[in-house]
């Protein structure tokens, strides 16, 4: 296009109307390139933009990951003894599931699933096992991380909580809820299986 504007303000002046007009388109056309050319750059910016948000994100979870695995790591290679209100799962847990072992029971139990990190321990979920329920499923948010299940009931009878393996349906920690005891944990490190 340029070649074509130095031709025509080289061309001799007696076509100069039909020179002004052609000049004029040209000088149109060059102006819509250019603006093309602006909204082709800005459209690329912007996917840097959202890449460079991408990015970051992964960046943070794979952070996350490890520090998870920091955390998760130690306890499968060492797990602490559990006791009559602490169970404790020796193994990786795939879809943990907590069940009760008594057909007859009236109480409500509370369960509030903890993540451990390097320096905290976040909430995840609180759920209820209601007396017409004899298990429920633990919605873990992430893959390899601890996790504690601090449960509680209002009242006192005898039976079994039971931390299952979802994927293999075998226990891997029990604990018995009794009169004077009606509160306690659960811990391990779990795997969701979709």
């Amino acid at each position: 296009m340029l070649a074509c504007l130095l031709l025509l303000l080289a061309a001799p002046q007696g076509r100069e109307a039909d020179s002004t007009a052609l000049a004029a388109d040209l000088m149109r056309g060059v102006h819509a390139e250019v603006a093309a050319l602006r909204a082709e750059l800005q459209q690329r910016h912007e996917a840097i933009e959202s890449l460079k948000g991408a990015l970051a994100a992964v960046q943070e979870e794979v952070k996350r990951g490890r520090a998870e695995t920091s955390v998760s790591a130690p306890f499968l290679a060492s797990p602490p003894a559990g006791s009559d209100s602490l169970g404790v799962a020796k193994a990786a847990v795939f879809a943990p599931r907590v069940d009760v072992e008594s057909p007859r029971r009236r109480d409500t139990i509370l369960l509030k699933l903890k993540r451990v990190e390097p320096g905290a321990v976040r909430t995840v979920a609180e759920v209820e096992l209601v007396p017409d329920q004899n298990g429920i499923d633990l919605p873990l948010d992430q893959n390899g991380a601890l996790f504690f299940v601090e449960w509680s009931t209002t009242e006192g009878q005898t039976y079994n909580l039971v931390l299952r393996d979802g994927a293999s349906g075998q226990p891997v920690a029990t604990v018995p809820v009794k009169p004077l005891q009606n509160q306690g944990r659960f811990v391990f490190v779990g795997y969701r299986v979709e």
